[in-house]
């Protein structure tokens, strides 16, 4: 039985957010359980966009503050790495805050841009699946997703943010290529979460994003902290935190049919506070528009990432 804490904190600020990180975690064995001494531990938040932490679209500094106090605290070498889907990730983490949490930790930035070809868990699903060099060189993979709405897949958690593993502009190109029906999509994103494996997933919904997502939704405050070792338990747990419906739950759908985690909630053993206490009332899903991408959309996706991150530096070079 997979175990799953739930941790709540009352406001966003630095002791209420430290205190549910640090009791979500010690639900589970404290991060001692996870991390030895020297150990080089990534941490993978979710880093989409330059947007700031009030829009709710990437994982909150204080947050990841208290994850990275945790990792230290057990003697690790904690590093944040993603591969944003708009920007780069230097500009990313600047408006999200997270350049100065990292900055005054002294905790390094690695943006993921060394594709590695590695087994995939399930071959009929792929021969083989790219994650980036900097995951297969950490000791320990501590996952940190934001819990939002998602117009394509539901919503998205612990086993979506996995997909930010997979460098640079290859995400939008695979979903295309990916996505000729939706479970399609679904069972190659299913399959590549388990090639990546996090030691553990704690879950940033204190200031979850409702009505739409992956961005441009709605802020909506749950002050919670979810945490597990296996992330289809963990999404099982915030799907019936949402209360989303089965036609939500497709990445939890694709989960089963691999057998790649655990997707009963009877099976999952809650720890902290009870599912009834901090349900909120009705969480605002999206009508789902397919995970479809046409090839016209990854092209335009490929011009403006161009935009965001090459053009300003080239203007600097002129210059």
């Amino acid at each position: 039985m997979k175990a799953v804490s739930i941790a709540r904190c009352a406001e966003l600020r630095p002791d209420e957010v430290g205190a549910a990180v640090t009791e979500a975690v010690a639900a589970l064995g404290g991060m001692e359980r996870f991390v030895q001494p020297g150990n080089r531990v990534l941490l993978k938040p979710n880093l989409l966009s330059p947007d700031p932490p009030e829009r709710a679209v990437t994982t909150h500094p204080l947050f990841v503050q208290w994850v990275i106090e945790l990792v230290l605290a057990a003697g690790g070498k904690p590093f944040l790495g993603d591969s944003p889907a708009w920007g780069a990730l230097s500009q990313v983490a600047q408006v999200a805050g997270l350049k100065d949490v990292a900055a005054r930790y002294g905790v390094p930035l690695v943006e993921f841009c060394r594709p590695v070809a590695v087994p995939s868990p399930r071959p009929q699903v792929a021969r083989r699946v790219l994650v980036d060099a900097a995951v297969l060189e950490a000791e320990v993979v501590i996952n940190l997703p934001k819990l939002k709405a998602h117009r394509q897949l539901g919503f998205c958690g612990a086993v979506k943010n996995l997909y930010g593993c997979l460098p640079g502009k290859r995400k939008a190109l695979l979903h295309f290529l990916k996505s000729r029906r939706d479970l399609h999509f679904a069972l190659f994103l299913a399959n590549y979460h388990a090639a990546v494996a996090p030691a553990l997933t704690i879950v940033d919904a204190g200031l979850a994003l409702e009505r739409t997502g992956p961005r441009g939704g709605d802020p909506r405050f749950l002050g919670l902290v979810v945490a597990g070792t296996d992330c289809a338990a963990v999404d099982t747990v915030l799907a019936e935190i949402i209360q989303a419906p089965p036609s939500h739950r497709l990445l939890l759908e694709a989960v089963r049919q691999l057998d790649l985690g655990v997707t009963d909630l009877e099976a999952i053993e809650l720890r902290g506070e009870p599912l009834e206490a901090i349900r909120p009332d009705r969480f605002l899903l999206p009508d789902l528009i397919g995970v479809g991408f046409s090839l016209p959309r990854v092209v335009r996706s490929v011009v403006r990432n161009f935009f965001l991150t090459r053009a300003p530096r080239l203007r600097r070079r002129r210059r």
